[in-house]
């Protein structure tokens, strides 16, 4: 086996390259690099791994998708850290990057919740208050004090201040203080059809709307019209649908909710 070397460098952006041989640096995802760049913030870049080979271009193994954001954020000259590899075969350049990406334990929603609490993100300490406000906490499990669908609750307060409370508020006057109240699906739905409707929603009506049927109910009604499965996210519309065409019935149309703007 070769020596191989390591070191660290920083790096100009523009000369950090892909190989196309590496099949699965190939796929570049566009929707993950659309999210890297709305939290943009180059002092929390971490390295990048790359290798240096012998015609002395740099090929990256780890972080392909933040180097394209921060070309765009920051200009082809920007300097990114970087631990080198030389000496490499093609062989370990391969086993490097499934190593980079098997090798990471996914980390929890909550967990990630209370490390952004800690670093007084304002998304997740706005959230954090809407919920105490309610008399509720955001917790790892649910309970009927606890809510636990941390992932609804960081999207539903991306949209606007104060859903996140208007959610909740909804959910306990329709189904009571209970663990099956918080449910992720039905949270994000409700996030939807409140959102889209903020200022022509008649609350009193959507919550004996909501009545009618339990959550599981409303939930499997849900799933049944979802093609091709799906999780809790894109279930969540047709959920949401189904929500406002039971609160539109009877109604003339200048109340009616929109169910296009629930799609979008």
């Amino acid at each position: 086996m070769p020596e191989i070397k390591k070191s660290y460098a920083a790096i100009p952006v523009a000369e950090l390259l892909v190989d196309p041989s590496l099949d699965a640096q190939r796929i570049f995802q566009p929707t993950w690099a659309n999210k890297l760049a709305r939290i943009w913030d180059s002092a929390l870049l971490l390295a990048a791994t790359v290798s240096k080979r012998a015609d002395g271009k740099y090929y990256l193994i780890d972080g392909q998708h933040s180097t394209e954001v921060a070309k765009e954020k920051e200009g082809p000259d920007f300097r990114r850290d970087c631990m080198v590899y030389e000496g490499l075969d093609a062989e370990m350049e391969a086993k490097l990057f499934l190593a980079a990406n098997r090798d990471r334990k996914p980390v929890k929603p909550f967990d990630n919740f209370r490390v952004a609490i800690t670093a007084k993100d304002p998304l997740a300490t706005q959230v954090q208050q809407e919920v105490q406000s309610c008399g509720l906490e955001v917790a790892s499990g649910t309970s009927a004090n606890r809510v636990g669908a941390v992932q609804a609750l960081m999207a539903i307060g991306a949209k606007r201040e104060g859903l996140v409370v208007k959610v909740l508020q909804t959910a306990e006057k329709a189904w009571g203080r209970e663990a099956t109240s918080w449910d992720n699906m039905m949270l994000r739905a409700l996030g939807m059809v409140i959102h889209q409707n903020w200022d022509k929603l008649d609350y009193g009506r959507l919550v004996k709307t909501l009545e009618k049927q339990s959550v599981g109910r409303w939930k499997a009604n849900a799933i049944g019209a979802t093609t091709g499965g799906g999780g809790s996210s894109s279930r969540s519309t047709p959920l949401a649908a189904n929500i406002i065409t039971v609160y539109n019935g009877r109604l003339g149309s200048e109340k009616m909710l929109s169910l296009a703007t629930v799609a979008a």
